[in-house]
């Protein structure tokens, strides 16, 4: 885990740009911010363990990517992949695990070079009990899509074969049901399917919505982020809201609808995207 100076000065800079609350200008400011920090921290040595200096390369590639800075993040991205190929094999899926930086990287022009990054993890790294979390990370990237984003209806196959073959090696793991939901939401966005009933899935999460928050005690791009287990609230919430929106995009309206207000009355927070998606 990070020191405590790190984690402090980096908890302060992630606080001071949130997001959800602030302006474009707000929002470009902290990510310039996390940027410089990051930076400063892999030139100047502070951080020198294998696995926190990919936690800034991570953060780095992560700010050039909400930037939509697609060429620095390409320039940065390649870096992280190097430093993670000296790493143990574990460790492959670190580079392809989060969507903002795989479709920034397709916007420049760069999405040949992530499909390779994730097909050498699917196809060469050892899924373990150390691992499997951030595998089913980097599955879930591979299968998103976006409307103005031309993605290789060939490589969607690859990568639906892969995320498959994942749930079937892995349906021991406690977080089976919620992978296999995240799974068919993300299948019926990429494929336009409409006869996955995804409801039932949904309504098997219904009872963890009133549960409380379970905190994650690492920071967003550690190793431990992405490998610790998630609350039950947790799953259940992102779980739902995800097929909710998968509805939506293939036009089920009035199922999203339903589904959506079911969870609201279990505890699902109202959602502002969806809210407006749906037009409530």
């Amino acid at each position: 885990m990070l020191n405590e100076k790190i984690q402090k000065k980096y908890s302060e800079l992630k606080c001071a740009g949130e997001r959800n609350r602030k302006s474009a200008e707000e929002k470009r400011s902290g990510d310039l911010k996390i940027l410089e920090y990051m930076k400063y921290l892999v030139e100047s040595g502070e951080a020198s363990d294998f696995e926190d200096i990919c936690f800034c390369l991570w953060n780095i590639s992560d700010s050039y990517a909400m930037l939509r800075d697609s060429e620095n993040e390409y320039l940065n991205h390649l870096n992280f992949a190097d430093r993670v190929s000296c790493g143990e094999n574990k460790y492959k899926f670190w580079t392809v695990c989060d969507t903002t930086q795989r479709f920034t990287l397709i916007l420049g022009g760069k999405g040949v070079f992530w499909q390779e990054l994730y097909r050498d993890a699917a196809d060469n790294s050892f899924v373990t009990d150390e691992n499997y979390r951030i595998a089913y990370e980097a599955h879930r990237t591979a299968m998103s899509v976006h409307p103005s984003l031309n993605i290789s209806k060939d490589f969607l196959y690859y990568a639906d074969e892969k995320f498959s073959e994942f749930l079937e090696n892995n349906k021991h793991r406690e977080e089976y049901g919620f992978f296999r939901l995240i799974y068919f939401s993300a299948k019926m966005k990429a494929f336009g399917k409409n006869n996955i009933y995804i409801e039932d899935s949904c309504s098997n999460f219904f009872p963890w919505l009133c549960k409380a928050e379970t905190p994650r005690p690492f920071l967003l791009g550690e190793w431990g982020n992405f490998n610790s287990p998630r609350g039950e609230r947790n799953m259940a919430s992102v779980g739902i809201t995800a097929a909710v929106n998968s509805l939506i995009d293939i036009g089920e309206n009035e199922r999203a609808k339903k589904l959506y207000t079911e969870a609201k009355s279990f505890g699902l927070p109202e959602n502002a995207y969806i809210d407006k998606r749906l037009g409530v």
